[in-house]
């Protein structure tokens, strides 16, 4: 008997090409579970940057709940940037920040979850915060607009009689053009202007803005870490500080001048003063060390202050150049410091540090990264 051969029958249905003589079975189950890799790095913004590379997508599964973190304080968010690659940005609290994905965080589509634990460590080269220490309180800056006015109020009760030292600045109460946040960067701005629509203009030249905790946030010994970049304009003095209060008791209560910088040459704009002043010693500018710093004004840095029961410390990226002992014996004139402190940030305009404002000044800002309170 002849065979004949017939050749498999398809149609053509639906748009979908089904075959009658398949044979195939079926597809193949992934079994497979996914992996991941981390990185880290250090942020712009003196963050630390994990970096999470999957094998696969891993779509909603993974997020920052997903991952422990020592050391630090992750963001609320994780920020994909792609189908298979992932960063989350943490608030370093410790110099060793450690980032672990645990088994079982993340699934593929098939369902498959990871199987192994993944850590990584970053170690923040610049943190010079003391071992043991914690965050207590911090102002990242990252919102929009006004700074955060459960944090910060504005100083400007001299404005209608003038600031002290000789200064010409007009301290502006929550305007934007000179205190506002953006791209996490706090400016304070001064500008030539005159704001004489102000109820309490005092007939100066220049705006600017004078933020303070008082009231909001005080603290007793700790250590306070500032990262600015300070204005290069002659005739600029800005200032990182702190006040014992009541602050118009000055100088009995104390201050703390974690960093001013001069204005009168542009030579001042290369270096950094970290003073202290006291009832025994506020006459001839206090105690009072320079710390040469050439890109002071083009460049964020670290501007640091260690208050303990026993010494002060202030310092620029982990660098210590001015160091205070409390004294034998020592009574309120020469270490009033066992006190509530509260913190300012400012930018002044002429005056004892400022020096001359040239005619052709119109505006410059301290820009602030982070200003961050640490204790044990």
């Amino acid at each position: 008997m002849n065979l004949s051969l017939k050749p498999c029958a398809c149609a053509l249905a639906a748009g979908l090409l089904l075959s009658a003589c398949g044979g195939g079975g079926a597809p193949a189950t992934d079994t497979t579970p996914p992996s991941v890799t981390i990185a880290s790095a250090a942020g712009p913004d003196g963050s630390a940057l994990f970096s999470f590379s999957f094998s696969k997508p891993v779509g909603t599964s993974f997020g920052a709940e997903d991952v422990a973190v020592t050391g630090g304080i992750p963001a609320a968010t994780v920020t994909q940037i792609d189908a298979t690659q992932y960063r989350l940005s943490v608030l370093p609290t410790q110099r060793m920040v450690k980032a672990t994905v645990a088994a079982g965080k993340f699934s593929d589509a098939a369902n498959n979850a990871n199987v192994d634990a993944v850590s990584q460590t970053y170690t923040d080269a610049g943190n010079t915060v003391p071992a043991g220490f914690n965050l207590v309180w911090s102002d990242e800056f990252t919102a929009l607009g006004l700074p955060d006015s459960s944090k910060w109020a504005y100083d400007t009760y001299r404005n209608r009689d003038g600031w002290f030292n000789g200064e010409l600045q007009y301290y502006a109460n929550a305007r934007l053009q000179n205190s506002s946040m953006a791209n996490g960067v706090l400016s304070i701005t001064a500008i030539k202007e005159r704001l004489s629509s102000a109820a309490d203009f005092g007939n100066q030249n220049y705006t600017s803005a004078r933020l303070i905790t008082q009231g909001k946030f005080s603290f007793t010994y700790g250590f306070v870490e500032v990262r600015a970049k300070l204005p290069c304009g002659l005739g600029t003095w800005p200032a990182i500080w702190t006040l014992g209060m009541p602050a118009n008791s000055w100088p009995a209560h104390g201050e703390m001048d974690i960093m001013e910088q001069k204005g009168f040459a542009a030579a001042d704009k290369s270096s950094v003063l970290g003073t202290l002043h006291m009832p025994a010693h506020f006459a001839g500018g206090g105690l009072s060390e320079s710390k040469a710093l050439p890109d002071a004004c083009t460049a964020f840095h670290k501007y640091q202050l260690n208050w303990s029961t026993s010494q002060i410390q202030i310092g620029v990226d982990g660098v210590v150049y001015n160091t205070y002992a409390k004294p034998p014996g020592a009574d309120a004139s020469t270490w009033p410091f066992d006190a509530p402190q509260f913190i300012l940030l400012n930018l002044a305009m002429g005056g004892s540090l400022g020096g001359p404002v040239p005619a052709g000044f119109a505006t410059d800002s301290l820009q602030v990264d982070y200003v961050r309170v640490y204790q044990p």
